[in-house]
This record gives C-alpha cells, sequence and structure tokens, in this order.
C-alpha cells in the first residue's frame, strides 16, 4: 500500500472521533447539578383550596310587629246589634258587653264609639281632657258631629266604669263592671220619673173669676 493511501486513511479515522465526540456531548442528559440550577415549576393551586371569604355574623334581632297609629287612636265599645232591652224595676234598658281591655288603653286624642238605643249609627267622640278625682280617672270629650253642649264623661274606676252621654234630648248613664265588661245603659229621664212622677204630669189650668169682696161686719 502506497503511502498516500495511509495518510488519507489516517485522516478519516480522526476525523471519525471528533464527530463521534460532539455527537455524544450533545445528546447527554444533564446532570442532577444542572437540574438543580432550573426554577422549580409552580403548583396551580386546587380551586377547592382557594381561602373561603369570611361571612359577617348578623346580630340584629327580628322585627316586631307593632299596632298602627289608626287601630291605636280608635275603639269601638259595642254596636247597634249587641243592645238588648230589658224591663227592671218599671224602667226600660239596655244591656251589651264590653271588652274589658278596651278601658285599660285609653288615651287622650283617641276616639271612641258606641252604640246608643233610639239611634240608628254609632254616636263618636273624641277624648280631650283627662284627670285624676279621689282614685279614678276621668275622660271627658265632646260629641263629634253633635252640638256645642253635647259631651261624654267616662269616669274609670277600681271596680266600675260610668259613662255619662249628654246630648239635646238628654242624658243617658253606662255603667260597665270593670272585671266582665257586663254593661247597663239606663235613660236618665226615665230615672227622674220614677224618683218623682208628678214632675212631668200636664195639668188642665182654667181660668176662674175674681173672688167676691169679703163680707161686712
Amino acid at each position: 500500500m502506497s503511502s498516500r493511501w495511509i495518510t488519507a486513511a489516517l485522516a478519516t479515522a480522526i476525523v471519525g472521533g471528533v464527530l463521534g465526540v460532539v455527537v455524544s456531548g450533545a445528546f447527554t442528559p444533564p446532570t442532577q447539578e444542572a437540574a438543580s440550577n432550573q426554577p422549580a415549576a409552580t403548583t396551580p393551586t386546587p380551586a377547592a383550596q382557594a381561602p373561603q371569604p369570611v361571612q359577617p355574623v348578623s346580630h340584629s334581632l327580628p322585627v316586631q310587629p307593632t299596632q298602627t297609629a289608626a287601630a291605636a287612636s280608635s275603639a269601638t265599645l259595642w254596636d247597634v246589634n249587641s243592645l238588648q232591652e230589658v224591663e227592671h224595676n218599671g224602667i226600660t234598658q239596655h244591656l251589651t258587653q264590653v271588652d274589658p281591655a278596651l278601658l285599660n288603653n285609653l288615651s287622650v286624642g283617641q276616639e271612641l264609639a258606641l252604640a246608643l238605643p233610639g239611634r240608628s249609627s254609632l254616636t263618636r267622640t273624641t277624648l280631650g281632657e283627662t284627670r285624676n278625682t279621689a282614685g279614678s280617672a276621668v275622660w271627658q270629650g265632646n260629641l263629634i258631629d253633635g252640638d256645642d253642649v253635647e259631651s261624654m264623661t267616662l269616669v274609670k274606676g277600681a271596680l266600675e266604669t260610668h259613662i255619662t252621654v249628654a246630648t239635646l234630648n238628654g242624658s243617658l248613664s253606662i255603667i260597665i263592671d270593670n272585671a266582665t265588661g257586663k254593661t247597663v245603659i239606663t235613660d236618665e229621664n226615665q230615672l227622674v220619673l220614677r224618683a218623682d212622677p208628678n214632675d212631668h204630669l200636664h195639668y188642665d189650668h182654667k181660668e176662674h173669676g175674681p173672688l167676691p169682696p169679703p163680707a161686712q161686719g
């Protein structure tokens, strides 16, 4: 073999060795030290592990129902259909029933309504004045849509409540048992007739001539 071919074979072997080293270095996996120098990948936090917002605790009290002003400022003690006519000791009276609780919540400016014998509509009054007399509460007021002299007086004592209704046709006396609410209505005109029946008797007055002069002695 000639020297030219020997030289060419040596050159080819050297070049092949160099290429093998370069290629093997390109495919060598990174060492542990190189891997430690890489930034760590962040793992996303699952939605289930996300912090939940804190709900505020409510300390407010439940709203309590309140009575309306209209309901508190008016009360009907009894109606026309509740009146029962009775005869007692020759006097006509009317009986009815009252809720005793209505008499415990009286106030100035309150409107009271009640039925009176002989009237188809309720009689109404507005309590405009109050005072205490001998341990009893006294309420007074003029009748609504009535004459200036027509009024109602209510006296609430420990055992009974007395109501006097003064009208142009006379006065009525009303007595209420505070415990049971039993109510008796009496026309005071009948009480006057019972006390003195002659007060309202009509006589036939006649004119008489003059008396004769006295006899001369």
